[in-house]
């Protein structure tokens, strides 16, 4: 059967976006994205890998092994042929990191979510996308707060993996992934801390950015409502 065109399942071709739009994805974050037990999701695994839609699981880190599309996947899931890609562990970090924010989102239907892969083929900048995707639609409370009555808000959503607090990179990514979003359409920018900076530091480096987008700085936490804060949301000074 080609690899192509050989028909799936929904659960196969839920899995099959979401490790074309993410890269590759935890075998355990997959299964929170599908909503499904471990044994269901190592099926579907199992099954994407005999049509020549996923490689062997992959261990890229401690912990558990990884679903990595092939190129057959890519190519059916855009409808063109990509260079081949491969996973490292330093990747990883951040690929988890994206992940695990977008289900904590709710954002996992078909038309919810542009991952960056897709949104880098219509982009002629070399270096990775600004942000990790653009989601139209969420069913978490938190993040619908954040859209302020707008008629129909789109979000830039960045992960923030920093191992270490570093202003001057922190500004540059922000003014990126700001200037990113106001090409692609945004209305808001959400940017979620999972490593040293916090969102008050990423709130004050924002002050000199100009733009008519808001910004919500967050974490993991405050998504899965574990721990709220008191002003979740700014705007940005008003751009010229």
């Amino acid at each position: 059967m080609n690899a192509r065109t050989v028909p799936l399942t929904l659960r196969q071709n839920r899995a099959l976006a979401a490790i074309v739009q993410h890269r590759a994805m935890p075998i355990d974050v997959l299964a929170d994205f599908l909503g499904c037990g471990s044994s269901h999701v190592y099926e579907t695994a199992a099954a994407l890998r005999r049509l020549g839609l996923a490689r062997e699981l992959t261990q890229l880190t401690a912990g558990p092994k990884w679903v990595v599309p092939t190129r057959s996947a890519v190519t059916r899931y855009f409808g063109q042929s990509l260079p081949d890609w491969t996973p490292s562990s330093l990747w990883s970090i951040r690929g988890r990191a994206a992940a695990e924010a977008r289900v904590l989102l709710g954002a996992t239907d078909f038309d919810a979510w542009t991952g960056e892969r897709e949104l880098s083929l219509e982009r002629t900048d070399r270096g990775p996308y600004p942000y990790d995707g653009l989601m139209v639609r969420t069913s978490n409370p938190f993040a619908l707060r954040t859209a302020r009555g707008t008629a129909s808000p789109v979000w830039a959503v960045r992960t923030d993996i920093a191992r270490t607090s570093n202003p001057r990179q922190l500004a540059q990514a922000l003014t990126r992934t700001v200037g990113q979003a106001e090409q692609d359409g945004c209305t808001s920018v959400l940017w979620v801390c999972t490593g040293a900076h916090r969102p008050e530091t990423v709130y004050r480096t924002a002050e000199h950015i100009r733009s008519d987008l808001t910004l919500t700085a967050t974490t993991p936490g405050e998504l899965a409502g574990t721990h709220r804060r008191i002003r979740p949301v700014r705007d940005l000074p008003k751009g010229a």
